[in-house]
């Protein structure tokens, strides 16, 4: 197969400038266009609209004088109205007004909260404090939190996913040998699932050791790996069965499973302890492929339904993003970024993959059809850590 690798200087000559952009294109007002840059070490949000490929503003997302937030992730409300900002060094979640670009306030939660995600049915904001072991719960209209979830099994919650019913809610705890279950009426843990070959609740004994994810597929399976065992568990949501543990390689990252466009065969997991990536097999639930095409920190693959035979693994140490085979983990191009690539975003119809470049200060956008950079936007922020759209596939470290 043939190797195609793209140099910035040749994306250079297809790529544009955010001050390009902004004086060829006018910014629509179409709130589900935009997507939202935030930066680990600059209190800012850069906000650009994916449909003109231009920059619409950025906003001081400053909650306390002196002391910078640590921006860690965001997270678009339903409608599209609110971005949520974790501020991970200061415990508390930054409210900005998507139609005036404006900060309006801040939720206190826990300490050292990081991950966030949308509850859509009951538009609820689910946060995990890293540093106290829970889960905070807002509410997105009033902005307030209406509930704190502890329990004995949260050991360091990582990321929280629900399943399609609106019925539970599961807990990745990246210092745990569990998986938290919680139920959705109540808001208590009813139930935890054990790491493949535990047989008891508890911490794990390394950083990272335990779950760092638990993504949810359109039919319900959950796939999950457990970090110290290299073993992914699947879980049937709807059954609430163990129907699976696959072997997979040493140190196994998140699972990414697809979200977006729904049919995908197979599901790639980034092993840190080899550099490589398994492919795994949705319909036999087995590995099928090993690819060396990974990273020591492959901290994200991203998927979309217009090209439906690839994945695309961002290579952090690399400053890559490798394109490669989603059934065999053939490379089929390397792409050079410039700098680290943290996670990724797409937009809602998979056109376009947006990367922040950290090291850079950048935010490059690729679109995955030609696999060629269409809009470079320099001048981001301060190490852009992650990027959020509304109704793309979304995560975080």
């Amino acid at each position: 197969m043939k190797l195609t690798v793209l140099s910035l200087s040749l994306l250079a000559l297809s790529a544009c400038s955010a001050e390009e952009a902004d004086q060829e294109l006018t910014p629509g007002n179409d709130l589900s266009k935009r997507a939202y840059v935030i930066s680990e070490l600059s209190d800012e949000l850069y906000v650009i609209d994916t449909e003109t490929m231009s920059h619409v503003g950025t906003v001081s997302t400053s909650l306390e004088a002196g002391e910078l937030n640590a921006n860690h992730m965001s997270v678009v409300s339903p409608d599209g109205s609110k971005i949520f900002i974790t501020a991970t060094d200061l415990g508390r979640v930054a409210v900005v007004d998507a139609e005036s670009l404006e900060l309006t306030g801040s939720i206190a939660v826990g300490a050292h909260d990081t991950h966030a995600n949308a509850r859509t049915a009951a538009n609820e904001l689910w946060v995990v404090n890293e540093d106290d072991n829970t889960v905070s719960v807002i509410d997105m209209d009033t902005e307030e939190v209406t509930h704190t979830i502890a329990h004995e099994s949260i050991f360091v919650p990582h990321m929280v996913r629900f399943d399609q019913r609106d019925e539970l809610a599961y807990i990745a705890n990246i210092a745990g040998n569990q998986i938290s279950v919680v139920d959705l009426e109540t808001y208590e843990v009813v139930d935890t699932l054990l790491a493949p070959g535990v047989s008891e609740v508890g911490p794990c004994d390394a950083d990272p050791c335990g779950f760092s994810d638990t993504q949810i597929d359109p039919d319900g399976l959950m796939f999950a790996s457990y970090i110290s065992s290299g073993t992914v568990l699947v879980y049937d949501t709807v059954s609430r069965e163990r129907v699976a543990e696959i072997p997979v390689g040493p140190k196994p990252w998140s699972a990414f499973v697809d979200v977006v466009g729904g049919s995908r065969a197979t599901y790639l997991v980034p092993n840190f302890g080899d550099s490589t990536v398994s492919v795994l097999d949705r319909s036999t639930l087995s590995q099928v492929a090993v690819s060396s095409e990974g990273d020591s920190e492959s901290y994200g693959i991203n998927y979309s339904p217009l090209a439906p035979d690839l994945a695309f693994v961002l290579n952090r140490n690399k400053n890559r993003i490798a394109v490669v085979n989603a059934v065999t983990g053939e490379l089929v191009s390397a792409i050079d970024m410039g700098g680290t690539t943290e996670t990724a975003a797409t937009t809602a119809d998979g056109r376009y993959l947006l990367a922040p470049v950290s090291s850079a200060g950048a935010l490059s956008v690729l679109d995955v059809t030609t696999l060629e950079e269409v809009a470079r936007f320099e001048g981001v922020g301060t190490n852009p850590w992650s990027v959020t759209t509304l109704s793309g596939q979304n995560y975080c470290h």
